[in-house]
């Protein structure tokens, strides 16, 4: 995906309940299945996601039990179906259900990271402007990261 366009991650997941409802965990595992092992999001990506479209109305939650296990299982509202329908009608988002399907996925690591990057910026666009938890705590996530990367870098150079 050459652009990247406010909704493609959504789509993708809203694409998945479309054919029944599923928990996060399965969401994963589909999306690695689609994609040849190529693309997983993390949990820490694809479950703030979930709650996102639940707040938004385009999906729905229930409580499932499996053996004594708790899961929220997900499934689209009738809004989530009207949103889904638009962007069957994109051809950017077409030709991207269909590298998924295809097994074509980009696979290497970058990829995998500019996904989740593009994805954080995605849900950055919908915070509030006055929520300023929200961004401290995003704030705060993005400098242990840079941290991370740092010190890397500096072992990775011999230094």
């Amino acid at each position: 995906m050459s652009k990247r366009r406010r909704g493609i991650f959504k789509g993708i997941v809203l694409y998945f309940l479309k054919s029944r409802p599923l928990s996060g965990y399965e969401l994963l595992k589909e999306l690695n299945r689609l994609s040849s092992g190529r693309y997983t999001p993390s949990p820490g990506t694809l479950y703030p996601l979930l709650s996102y479209l639940e707040a938004e109305g385009l999906i729905e939650s229930r409580e499932a039990y499996v053996g004594r296990r708790r899961k929220k299982i997900y499934a689209l509202t009738p809004q989530g179906e009207e949103y889904l329908a638009r962007l069957m009608e994109d051809e950017e988002f077409i030709e991207l259900l269909k590298t998924l399907e295809s097994g074509r996925a980009g696979g290497d690591l970058m990829t995998a990271i500019r996904d989740e990057l593009a994805y954080i910026d995605e849900v950055f666009d919908e915070v509030e402007n006055g929520d300023v938890e929200v961004l401290r705590e995003m704030l705060d996530l993005l400098r242990r990261l840079e941290e991370k990367v740092e010190a890397r870098l500096k072992k990775a150079q011999g230094g």
